[in-house]
């Protein structure tokens, strides 16, 4: 087995998990309620995703960037 692969394997339900953390704590002390937490965790994920694919595609031109990380910079 490629260790890479099971490594990026195992990233992306970390991703979540650590995007998913502040809508939970915002749910937990009553300050959103659940539903929002949930709009949030998915506005998150969408946001690191394209964070992920812009930073690609400026490195494919030629320049280093630092977006290819997301948000939660693994």
């Amino acid at each position: 087995m490629n260790k890479e692969a099971i490594l990026e394997a195992i990233k992306e339900p970390l991703r979540l998990l650590v995007l998913a953390l502040i809508p939970f704590a915002l749910a937990y002390f009553s300050v959103i309620d659940t539903q929002w937490a949930i709009a949030l965790t998915f506005l998150l994920r969408f946001a690191d995703k394209l964070l992920h694919v812009v930073g690609k595609e400026v490195e494919e031109i030629g320049g280093e960037s630092l977006l290819t990380k997301g948000l939660t910079r693994f």
